[in-house]
């Protein structure tokens, strides 16, 4: 065997590998998946065909059609998230001693456990928890309630723990967006009189929107998989349930079909969300 012909081999062999891997791991378990959704299967017995049965169900009862909506409490939270952080970047753009502290105590929420994220916030939303007890320290009792019973009140209080949890992860990249901007754009523009205010808007945001338009998808995304969180604080129960708690209880009540439909719909929606990511976003 010639020397070409040996790196051909081994070209082919550490291709081929991965690519076996990937697809008996990835596209087949997909694909089977798609099929399942559009049947009545208990796990056990035979499928039975139904169509577009599931996905029907999903898309009029009323009951599913509020998993999605529950949804859009954490899509809403991410803008005074992504706000908060932008205007925390922007302010903290430049070096000063203790920026790196200063940045792991921001990241640190976003590294923690989504159990440990969960036992801290049951506690601060209980009845006789941290946020009530602020609340009637400051002679607001009006204001007090069981933040995890009020139906009204449960979602974007659940929501909300995003805007803690991601908004270090949104700092730290809006910094590092900034950071890269040439100081001589702020320079010439400052020789020019424009204010803060202008070189915000005319330089620090024209050059940093694909970041902001990353973290928007990514929100819009991550909102679509929502579970960790309401399942371990309430298990989805008093309206928290959200697409992918669903499919977790389906699957218990061997209701597969249903959730492979499930399972694809949220598929499609983050699937929407990349592509949209590479359409608007052009890497330079």
């Amino acid at each position: 065997m010639t020397l070409k012909s040996q790196k051909t081999f081994i070209i082919i062999t550490f291709l081929t590998i991965p690519l076996v891997i990937l697809f008996v791991f990835s596209y087949i378990p997909i694909i089977f998946n798609v099929l399942l959704s559009f049947t009545n299967w208990n796990g056990v017995r035979s499928p039975r065909i139904v169509g577009f049965n599931n996905y029907i169900r999903i898309f009029t009862d009323p009951q599913y059609l509020i998993l999605f909506r529950n949804c859009l409490w954490y899509m809403l939270v991410a803008i005074p998230q992504l706000l908060l952080s932008f205007i925390m970047a922007i302010f903290v753009n430049g070096r000063f001693r203790g920026l790196n502290f200063f940045k792991g105590i921001l990241i640190f929420p976003y590294l923690l456990n989504g159990i440990i994220v969960s036992a801290i916030f049951i506690l601060f939303f209980n009845n006789n928890g941290t946020l009530n007890t602020l609340l009637r320290v400051i002679e607001t009792n009006s204001l007090t309630r069981n933040w995890l019973q009020d139906l009204k009140v449960v979602n974007p209080s659940i929501a909300s723990i995003s805007i803690w949890r991601y908004y270090g992860l949104n700092f730290i990249m809006f910094f590092g967006a900034l950071q890269s901007i040439p100081a001589e754009l702020y320079e010439s523009a400052a020789i020019d009189g424009c204010n803060k205010a202008h070189e915000i808007w005319y330089i620090s945001v024209p050059y940093i929107r694909s970041v902001l338009f990353i973290n928007v998808l990514l929100s819009v995304s991550g909102s679509i998989q929502v579970f960790e969180i309401p399942y371990i604080m309430l298990g989805g129960s008093n309206g928290t349930s959200t697409p992918v708690i669903q499919i977790q209880q389906s699957m218990t009540d061997n209701r597969v079909g249903f959730a492979a439909a499930m399972s694809v719909v949220v598929f499609l929606v983050v699937l929407a969300s990349v592509g949209l990511q590479k359409l608007l976003i052009k890497e330079e």
